[in-house]
């Protein structure tokens, strides 16, 4: 799952890590739609590890509100 500069497919990937693996999330943030195998969504998490934002769509967790991460 890469990490990019803004919520948004269209802007430029910051990191490429390899996955699946653990994530960190710093806060969470409304931005583009990403639309992938069946999924839609437009929140994205930032991800202080790599500094950058990924689309929710692709982070797999039971409760993708993420309870105690701040909204920006």
């Amino acid at each position: 799952m890469s990490a990019r500069q803004q919520p948004t497919t269209d802007s430029a990937r910051v990191a490429s890590p390899p996955g699946p693996a653990p994530v960190r999330v710093a806060r969470r943030v409304h931005g583009g739609l990403v639309e992938y195998d069946g999924y839609s969504n437009g929140a994205w998490s930032y991800r202080p590890d790599h500094g950058g934002h990924a689309s929710r769509v692709f982070i797999g967790v039971d409760d993708a509100r993420f309870p105690g991460v701040p909204t920006c």
